[in-house]
């Protein structure tokens, strides 16, 4: 997503890449259909279906189906059809009891995926590569087989550096969702806000007939960086329904790194970040701002 500011949610389908004959790097799958050869399952992990469920909501808060990587764990990296959001959902090494795995890269279809995860009895889930070229996801008493999508067939969304950070916050994940909620109940849009002088973070929401706003001073805040002393308040406009999908998908008792980056004239981007997993994974979020009529 090139953070450009966009007004609202666009009525866009889904853009994706078009399909090519090449396989993702590393895909076995790729390098057996080139020799003929069928390969043998080369995937087979076992994991806290908690923590798969964390990354799966958090991409289906921008999108239907991503790629899902394996690599040194497990990627889903997610960008919205208008081009406003993206999310990146990483579960390292220790999230998992079991990991083999051979760099391949899926598409997936989030919602199965994410009802697959639903049914485990228990609290382990494995996922392997069955016949078919299938996923067979074990969960306690309970077998469930899908088809995954060509990742060629799936948008690749490359994460984009969106330049410096104008200021900064690290805010508990219920402040933060408790403010949007807020928001929503009087307006569409709300504009976050650092400011040097009065050192806080603001969010505030205007509608046609009321007001909202709420303050989070350095007490309230495990860090806080408003830029150089003396400079204009950072502050940025972002569409509510984005907000609220985002931090919708953030855990319960997490800091989250609330960034504004690359800012220009018409607002910065958001950048969020937190944990998952109980630290063994990380969500990071990239929100453009809304353009100022």
């Amino acid at each position: 997503m090139t953070p450009r500011q966009r007004q609202d949610r666009g009525d866009t389908g889904e853009q994706r890449d078009e399909p090519t004959d090449e396989r993702p790097s590393g895909s076995t799958a790729g390098q057996a259909e080139a020799t003929g050869e069928r390969p043998d399952p080369s995937l087979d992990v076992r994991l806290d279906a908690e923590a798969l469920a964390t990354a799966l909501d958090g991409a289906m808060a921008v999108a239907s189906e991503c790629r899902m990587a394996f690599d040194d764990g497990i990627g889903f990296r997610a960008r919205d059809p208008a081009d406003v959001a993206m999310a990146e959902l990483r579960l390292g090494r220790g999230a998992f009891d079991r990991y083999t795995a051979d760099g391949e890269t899926f598409g997936v279809a989030l919602d199965r995926l994410r009802d697959a995860v639903a049914i485990a009895d228990g609290d382990g889930i494995e996922l392997a590569l069955g016949e078919g070229g299938r996923f067979d996801v074990n969960a306690g008493a309970v077998e469930y087989a899908f088809a995954p999508l060509a990742a060629e067939s799936v948008r690749q969304v490359e994460w984009i550096d969106a330049g410096s950070v104008d200021a900064s916050a690290v805010i508990a994940a219920a402040d933060l969702r408790r403010a949007v909620r807020a928001a929503d109940l009087v307006a569409d849009h709300a504009e976050i806000t650092v400011g040097p002088d009065e050192r806080l973070l603001a969010v505030t929401a205007s509608g046609d007939t009321d007001d909202v706003r709420l303050e989070f001073d350095e007490d309230d805040l495990e860090a806080l960086d408003t830029g150089p002393a003396g400079s204009d308040p950072v502050e940025s406009l972002y569409s509510v329904d984005y907000l609220r999908d985002i931090v919708g998908a953030i855990p319960d008792g997490v800091p989250v790194s609330v960034e504004f980056v690359g800012g220009g004239e018409g607002g910065c981007p958001l950048s969020l970040e937190h944990p998952i997993a109980h630290g063994d994974g990380t969500g990071r979020w990239l929100l453009a701002p809304r353009i100022r009529r």
